[in-house]
């Protein structure tokens, strides 16, 4: 009787039984003849079928999933997680029972969503992270971009590939082996493209690029750290507090919602402009030459920069820089004036923010 793991005839069924047994308690206890005592009946059977028909169940964002093997089926994978061929069906919004190897299917949603920091910022992701043989698997774009490192997509290879601090990582999608400069490592779980987004186990890839990496079971938390991030806190100033306080002001205005390498990026900016022969050499002095940056004009240069942004600021003024020699950043879907785009050359994306030379 598959049709019994449908939740809808499932509550239609319970609403049935509990109805044939209103109507034999009736017949047993002879209410019929007593209005009140039936009114009271009728009540109280009412509360339990709107709970039934009403009722539902919270679920978290983030599931364990399970990446199918060749010749398994809907049948095996419910027997090895001890879990209802009917619910899997369900989860997985399937309409048949075929299973291709390499698949990745939902087996069961977690207690909580999972959530990722990096240096303390909170990353805000378009899909959910996923738990795999126990292990945390993340959209390694998000990752990446907030630890500073460039991202890009090979479509020949079919890989994605990641680049930091001399540091190439490519990441081909169907495989247990990641590439750090050419260099095989075996990974314990495949390297998997979902939902449009590649994932992969986000220890091996934070380890790689520096970083130290914890799991909270309390509060199903991924919290990185960088190397870099420490190292601003004791590294020697090669910059003025003036420098580090505009810079960070223009970071937080411009870059607010952005991610660490968008604010990192656009701090680039202002200091490649402040060693470019054509603008002011002070930081304060490219920000306030004349109304070029809208912060300036609508007064938010003066808000209180974030945390994250005044370590973007400070790692810039260090040397760290992920736009090369861009002069120029525009929000393409803000921007009025198209000077910038018909004369300048295009260097890449980062978030919201296009860089030109």
């Amino acid at each position: 009787m598959l049709f019994l793991n449908n939740l809808p005839c499932k509550k239609l069924l319970v609403v049935y039984i509990t109805y044939i047994c209103y109507d034999s308690a009736c017949t047993l206890l002879n209410l019929r003849k007593g209005e009140k005592e039936m009114r009271k009946l009728k009540i109280f059977i009412l509360s339990i079928v709107l709970g039934i028909l009403f009722s539902t169940t919270g679920y978290a964002a983030s599931y364990e999933m399970h990446t199918v093997n060749e010749g398994e089926s809907y049948w095996k994978i419910s027997d090895a997680y001890n879990i209802s061929v009917g619910s899997l069906l369900q989860i997985n919004n399937a309409v048949n029972h075929t299973l291709n190897a390499g698949n990745l299917i939902k087996v069961k949603p977690l207690k909580k969503t999972i959530s990722i920091f990096v240096n303390g910022n909170k990353l805000i992701l378009d899909v959910q992270p996923y738990i795999e043989n126990r292990r945390t698997h993340v959209p390694i774009r998000f990752i990446s971009e907030a630890l500073s490192a460039e991202v890009s997509w090979n479509s020949q290879t079919q890989a994605a590939v990641i680049r930091s601090g001399g540091k190439t990582i490519t990441l081909p999608i169907g495989s247990s082996t990641a590439y750090v400069n050419g260099t095989p490592h075996q990974l314990d779980a495949e390297i998997q493209l979902y939902q449009g987004r590649t994932f992969i186990p986000v220890r091996f890839v934070s380890e790689v690029l520096g970083c130290t990496v914890q799991w909270n079971g309390s509060t199903y938390s991924v919290i990185i750290n960088s190397a870099t991030n420490k190292t601003l806190k004791t590294a020697t100033a090669t910059y003025t507090q003036d420098d580090l306080y505009w810079l960070s002001r223009i970071v937080e205005s411009e870059a607010t919602g952005e991610s660490y390498a968008g604010k990192l990026a656009v701090a680039n900016v202002i200091i490649n402009r402040k060693n470019h022969k054509e603008f002011p050499n002070t930081i304060k002095g490219v920000i306030f030459d004349g109304e070029q940056f809208t912060p300036v004009a609508n007064g938010t240069i003066y808000n209180t920069p974030t945390q994250e942004s005044i370590n973007a600021a400070k790692e810039a003024l260090e040397g760290h820089n992920n736009i090369s020699s861009c002069l120029f950043f525009l929000n393409p879907k803000k921007s009025i004036s198209t000077w910038i785009q018909k004369n300048r050359t295009f260097y890449k994306s980062v978030g919201n923010h296009d860089f030109y030379m």
